[in-house]
């Protein structure tokens, strides 16, 4: 399936984003990943939406597999951290929601990085880990953010 997806890509007379679309839900972590490797160039609504499904699928884990995430994300990451948040609503503070706010880097996510430092069960021995992913932000939302962390 990881080479079908491959090969999809490479001779683009399929639709990737049907192929994706057909994977996204597939029992394999590995197969999900490619899903959502391939899916980094797409700024679509649908590939924000197919996004969500594999980072609902992240059990905070696997490295690899949020790495492969936050690629997915890079080019598109406001619309799929909004659609993200949209999906889990307020079930966010788990490891593996923790894990996706810290990779992503959507204008939105340093608030939540916030949420995250100042809660008491967030262990202490994680507070560098949020702390430095502060440095992959820039603009007001990360200023302001830091001020907000000023009051803790």
């Amino acid at each position: 399936r990881i080479v079908g997806l491959r090969l999809a890509r490479q001779l683009a007379k399929v639709k990737n984003i049907e192929v994706i679309g057909k994977l996204v839900s597939d029992k394999s972590p590995q197969v999900r990943r490619e899903c959502a490797v391939a899916l980094r160039h797409l700024k679509t609504e649908q590939a924000a939406k197919l996004w969500v499904e594999l980072a609902t699928r992240h059990d905070g884990q696997c490295r690899w597999y949020l790495e492969a995430l936050g690629l997915a994300s890079d080019l598109n990451a406001d619309a799929c951290f909004d659609a993200w948040l949209a999906k889990v609503g307020k079930k966010w503070n788990t490891p593996a929601g923790r894990d996706i706010i810290w990779r992503v880097r959507a204008k939105g996510a340093p608030a939540y990085l916030v949420k995250i430092l100042k809660d008491k069960n967030t262990p202490a021995e994680t507070h560098d880990r949020y702390s430095r992913a502060f440095d992959f932000h820039s603009g007001p939302e990360k200023d302001k953010a830091l001020e907000a962390l000023l009051d803790i």
